[in-house]
């Protein structure tokens, strides 16, 4: 900081050892309202001076804080402050006693203000952006412990939902393994009543399609990709036998009480198994579906229907042998699935008044299955 100081002495009496030291005029810094603060202090007098400040013009000045103090040794010490606004303006600092004088002065300049300025605009501005770095850590801190409770909330949350989903799914799993149990008990039990109304079914060759085989002992019967040996579509010699689905029918027929049969299903990729009655149609094109005549559970084309494409059955395993049940009185039919000893579907509410006959399908004209179906003997 530069300033223009002019020291005056002016002496005048007797000098004595009382006489103190040349006034120090030194710059105190700036007020709050941009003023600048001046200091002079003078030592080593005795007895006690005067210090004043005073304008370029002498008119005496106020001191702010006038300071004077006595050493044993050094003799009085003064030191008095004002604060000044004005640049380029001489202000003289002036220590009297008795015929005893010495002055100093000071002409501060424009740069020491601008030095306040820029020293006060940058404390402003970094109390500023320390204040705004301050609120900005201390929200960032806050968020981010926020964001830690809702984080620790939300695995909380997810923690006791996938319990509550667990212990859900394994009661669920309970009952599914009870109910099983109890189903599978449940067919266990009627199997035997089943089986006792079990019926010897042997298929009727004279009924079966001409490209369906059956076997000598009427137990078995076969796709061929050829008619039987000296048959002709045009005649086949029997107005009962199917001319375009791949069907045979039993040749026993029942019409009244209760009957039951079991199938080996197990190779076959497409067939029907059930019942039919004596007077269904067997020529062209017909439904398997008790519209005409069948009551009957079906796989095609990897799907398994109640009756052909009536009602959708969702099964946990394939069936490899099914058991068909007839409550001839009751118009109710049933089938199960023997080996996981489940029930399929049952047709109820259904009104007989002829014979029904069993009735084993391998497709039809379009599509055939690859694999026999065998009615089975063993029902132990």
């Amino acid at each position: 900081m530069k300033f223009i100081c002019v020291i005056l002495i002016i002496i005048t009496g007797i000098t004595q050892s009382a006489v103190g030291s040349v006034p120090v005029i030194t710059v105190d810094g700036f007020d709050g309202s941009g003023g600048l603060r001046l200091q002079c202090e003078s030592k080593g007098w005795n007895p006690e001076p005067d210090l004043v400040w005073l304008n370029s013009e002498g008119v005496t000045l106020t001191s702010e804080s006038p300071d004077t103090h006595r050493d044993d040794t050094d003799g009085f010490s003064v030191k008095h402050k004002i604060t000044v606004y004005n640049t380029d303006t001489k202000y003289h600092c002036r220590v009297r006693m008795n015929h005893h004088m010495m002055e100093a002065e000071i002409i501060p300049s424009s740069k020491m203000f601008h030095s306040w300025r820029s020293s006060v605009i940058l404390i402003s501005v970094a109390v500023v952006l320390s204040v705004i770095a301050g609120i900005l850590i201390t929200v960032f801190h806050w968020k981010q412990r926020e964001l830690q409770n809702e984080d620790q909330r939300i695995q909380r949350e997810k923690q006791r939902e996938k319990q509550r989903i667990e212990i859900e799914d394994q009661r669920i799993q309970n009952e599914r393994e009870t109910l099983t149990q109890r189903e599978k008990r449940t067919v266990e039990s009627v199997t035997s009543l089943l089986r006792n109304s079990s019926v010897n079914v042997t298929l009727d060759a004279d009924s079966a399609h001409p490209r369906l085989i059956v076997s000598d002992d009427g137990k078995q019967v076969r796709y061929e990709d050829k008619q039987h040996e000296g048959v002709k579509n045009e005649d086949t010699g029997h107005n009962n036998k199917f001319d375009t689905r791949y069907c045979v029918v039993g040749n026993e027929g029942f019409s009244s009480g209760c009957f039951y049969y079991e199938v080996q299903v197990k190779g076959a990729d497409w067939w029907c198994v059930g019942v039919t009655r004596e007077s269904a149609q067997r020529k062209t094109l017909f439904s398997l579906n008790p519209q005409d005549g069948y009551w009957t559970v079906c796989l095609r084309y990897g799907q398994y229907y109640a009756g052909e494409k009536l009602v959708g059955l969702s099964l946990s395993v394939n069936p490899e042998r099914i058991g068909v049940f007839v409550d001839y009185e009751k118009g109710r039919v049933s089938f199960y699935d023997m080996k996981s000893m489940c029930h399929i579907y049952s047709f109820t509410d259904q009104s007989f008044t002829k014979e029904l006959y069993p009735v084993l399908s391998l497709g039809y004209e379009s599509y055939n299955s690859t694999g026999p179906l065998i009615i089975c003997s063993d029902l132990s």
